[in-house]
């Protein structure tokens, strides 16, 4: 098993790192105007700390997702997940699986690779669920893991300070930018369900069946990720120091170093 083998979620973002961190920048334009701004202003910022040195990633981006280990210091990055019934789940709504079934089956094995390339043998009940999933991006040679810190979602429709989204009203919102236009209804229908105190992995789940495979690729991606670091929308006609300091004041650009 390689990283290549493991489940991931491209995302047609800039991206903005340092070197324990990674900010993902999401908006609608396809042309990246206000991201590629956002991403100048940040790296070139000259009040920044020394140690926070801040480099701009080009588009698109792979994430990967993970689960804290009890034992060790890093995560389990995904690639599969056995159930203790032999059912192999290899997409990345396994996540809603475990969120579900983790107390029901603790001897489910979750198969994939640490970010040293090991392949551990672990069960559901070696992993501290008590913490939320992780996503990570993979840069540079040699390899270099940065744990995603945050999504700025650089929305035109909003005005003012940063409004910060959390679980499935974050996904949703992300949703609305990524998802094709002839996906529309479907969103429609999973705010609906959402609204009406449906889960979103739920929703999910009574749809996967009958939707493009590709949308829900995104939606559980994007679901995880919701989970994994924190939303929050921005006002992309700001202009950019302002921005540059809304970001600095919402997200953190620097974690510690855990290996």
């Amino acid at each position: 098993m390689t990283f290549d083998d493991l489940l991931s979620l491209e995302v047609n973002c800039e991206v903005v790192a340092s070197d324990t961190a990674a900010l993902v920048l999401l908006e609608a334009d396809a042309g990246h105007a206000a991201s590629l701004t956002l991403a100048g202003a940040l790296c070139q910022a000259g009040d920044a700390p020394a140690a926070l040195s801040l480099t701009h990633v080009p588009a698109p981006a792979r994430l990967y997702f993970g689960l804290p280990i009890l034992t060790a210091p890093f995560p389990i990055l995904a690639h599969s997940l056995m159930t203790e019934h032999n059912t192999q789940l290899d997409q990345l709504s396994l996540f809603g699986w475990i969120e579900d079934n983790a107390i029901l089956e603790p001897r489910a094995e979750m198969i994939g690779l640490t970010p040293l390339g090991e392949q551990p043998v672990l069960f559901l009940r070696d992993l501290d669920l008590d913490r939320p999933p992780q996503a990570w991006l993979c840069v540079g040679q040699p390899a270099r893991w940065l744990r995603v810190s945050g999504v700025a979602l650089l929305d035109p429709t909003h005005a003012g300070s940063p409004l910060p989204l959390v679980g499935d009203e974050a996904a949703l919102a992300a949703l609305a930018f990524v998802l094709p236009s002839e996906a529309s209804q479907f969103l429609a229908g999973l705010r609906a369900a959402v609204a009406g105190g449906v889960a979103l992995r739920v929703a999910l789940r009574q749809r996967r069946k009958t939707s493009a495979p590709a949308w829900m690729r995104l939606c559980d991606g994007w679901r995880v990720l919701s989970r994994a670091a924190p939303f929050a929308r921005l006002d992309p006609r700001c202009e950019p120091e302002r921005m540059r300091r809304q970001v600095a004041q919402t997200f953190r650009l620097s974690l510690p170093r855990a290996w």
